[in-house]
């Protein structure tokens, strides 16, 4: 299985990329290979890559409004990607957003009144920080997305069994402006399981979006590993992606 496709709205274009399309990351030394591998995933889904942008993420809140004009961003080489970036969304269509991740959490969002679409990178630093919270919130506020409407997707990541952590974590849980208590369980004095999508649903359900209109992805990188990279389980420098594109009307 090479993509995995958020089945949503027909003008919606949105997949988790696996690893069976090679590495997409420029963290591999393998420079060449994952420009090839960026080039032949861009002719399977009938683009180029003037027409995605891969930001460079650092487990921030950093967000940015992209648009066309940036098309290729990050796409040829690291140099010149959008830096110190972990959300990215536009107005534009026909244009890829990329997040990329081993473990952590990719979310897309799409606002079909606004033609707004977005791609998140949340790790359990990203989620403790809020991201999706903070994008979200910019995007009902300030661009005048209306969360009743808001489509989500919660593409593929470590789950909650494989996801151990420690206090050092959970007491950054326990900061988060809600009840996270449901979202992590204790296995022994100075451990805990903890589940990353579910505190990302959560954030999105206390900002009004829809039960219904959130897709959580079933699949866990860990767990799955013939499909996904997972750097907590193989330490790689593997990245998948996830993308999504608004198709021109």
């Amino acid at each position: 299985m090479k993509f995995i496709k958020w089945d949503t709205v027909e003008n919606i274009e949105a997949y988790t990329i696996t690893k069976k399309l090679g590495d997409m990351s420029y963290n591999n030394k393998n420079k060449e290979l994952v420009l090839n591998n960026r080039k032949q995933l861009a002719k399977i889904l009938n683009t180029d890559l003037d027409h995605m942008i891969a930001p460079h993420q650092i487990h921030s809140t950093n967000f940015r409004e992209v648009s066309l004009k940036d098309g290729g961003s990050g796409m040829y080489c690291k140099d010149d990607a959008i830096i110190d970036t972990d959300a990215l969304y536009t107005k534009d269509a026909d244009l890829f957003l990329l997040s990329f991740h081993a473990d952590c959490t990719p979310i897309l969002l799409y606002s079909p009144e606004t033609n707004i679409i977005a791609a998140i990178h949340s790790g359990w630093l990203g989620t403790t920080k809020q991201i999706i919270s903070k994008v979200t919130k910019h995007l009902i506020e300030k661009e005048h997305c209306n969360p009743s409407t808001i489509l989500a997707y919660i593409g593929p990541c470590i789950c909650q069994n494989c996801l151990e952590v420690m206090d050092n974590v959970i007491d950054l849980v326990k900061e988060m402006d809600f009840d996270a208590t449901p979202f992590y369980k204790k296995t022994d004095e100075t451990h805990y399981l903890l589940d990353n999508k579910g505190l990302n649903k959560q954030m999105l359900l206390n900002l009004g979006l829809l039960e219904n209109n959130i897709t959580v992805s079933p699949y866990c990188t860990v767990e799955n590993d013939d499909l996904f990279y997972s750097y907590r389980k193989h330490k790689d420098s593997g990245r998948n992606i996830t993308i999504i594109k608004r198709k021109a009307d």
